[in-house]
């Protein structure tokens, strides 16, 4: 495919079928931004990007305080591998697959790492557009659009966090990008960054997890009580409507895909960066019962995250909302940047 015809295409992706998927997934965006929290942790004070920004607590404090998944698969990182191959270092803009099956890939800098960025559900790479231009500067950096996301094909097949790590990898390697990866995830697609890191340990030097879903999320999103309210309603309607692969445009079945993520227990000593929110938006209606309970699944939910790491730190901030990549983009670069090896 030609510059300009792929262009071309990149510019005409907006057929009616994808934007009314599209704005489906709105209501599945909500829903991973629901819990307004109180501190997730805590410990010393950390200006790292920003007054708001609190590292809770090292990981050989942490993980203690947390509660460790009952599955008795573990995922124990190996050395991380330096690739031996020359690094990449000019852009790559492009759709990469068979017609029908194109996924768009953009990775751009140079460096001896690769930061991976995978975006949250629904979302695509325009999500680290903030987040890009300051890692380039100090690393090559990877971002893409899943299929039934952005200007890749829409999604033909249903998909799990596995089979999303799996497709990214293969992906990097057909393009010539190598690790050591740093990978990063917001939302949904922490699960998806945690998954790589654990299928392909010995090849990530880093991970970070921004506002990661737990992996209890869905089902404690399933059990809100159903008082009348829309907001309960509209909650438990996820379950139904958008968990399901058919319901959703990326064709990701929720339910299965956290049910893999808790089977990972484990990551070794893998630096791991940890950043949340303290407060969220719920529903106006919602009852205080259930905000409270939902509340406490996310911040039990970050403690499990960090829980897989003896390496790992916690960091809350107070002025942002869930898309903290976009509200508080100085402490994701930080934090990135810290793991950079």
């Amino acid at each position: 495919m030609t510059n300009t015809k792929m262009i071309r295409r990149l510019r005409s992706r907006t057929d009616t079928g994808h934007h009314w998927a599209r704005r489906r997934l709105r209501v599945a965006l909500l829903a991973a931004a629901l819990v307004s929290a109180t501190s997730c942790g805590s410990g010393p004070a950390s200006q790292a990007g920003s007054s708001q920004t609190t590292t809770a607590s090292t990981a050989s404090n942490s993980t203690t305080a947390s509660t460790t998944p009952t599955s008795t698969t573990s995922v124990v990182p190996t050395t991380t591998t330096v690739a031996t191959v020359p690094r990449p270092t000019a852009t790559f803009d492009q759709l990469v697959g068979a017609d029908g099956a194109q996924v768009h890939l953009r990775c751009v800098g140079e460096g001896d790492a690769t930061v991976l960025l995978i975006a949250g559900f629904g979302g695509d790479s325009t999500a680290w557009s903030s987040i890009e231009p300051e890692i380039a500067a100090r690393a090559r950096v990877c971002s893409y659009d899943r299929p039934g996301t952005g200007t890749s094909d829409p999604a033909t097949a249903t998909a799990t966090f596995s089979t999303r790590a799996t497709d990214l990898h293969a992906l990097l390697t057909t393009v010539g990008e190598p690790g050591p990866y740093v990978v990063v995830g917001h939302s949904f697609g922490g699960a998806e960054a945690a998954t790589f890191a654990s299928r392909f340990a010995d090849e990530v030097a880093g991970l970070v997890l921004v506002d990661a879903s737990p992996t209890t999320w869905p089902a404690a999103l399933c059990a809100v009580a159903d008082d009348g309210s829309e907001g309960a309603a509209m909650l438990r309607g996820l379950c139904t409507g958008t968990f399901p692969p058919t319901g959703n445009g990326e064709r990701l079945d929720v339910v299965e895909a956290f049910g893999e993520a808790t089977r990972i227990v484990a990551l070794g000593s893998l630096p791991t960066a940890v950043i949340t929110a303290s407060r969220r938006e719920t529903p106006p209606d919602l009852a205080t019962s259930e905000v409270e309970r939902l509340n406490e699944v996310w911040n039990e939910g970050q403690q499990d995250w960090m829980a897989l790491s003896t390496a790992a730190h916690l960091v809350t901030l107070d002025d942002t909302g869930h898309n903290i990549q976009i509200d508080q983009p100085a402490v994701v670069i930080d934090e990135i940047t810290r793991l950079l090896p």
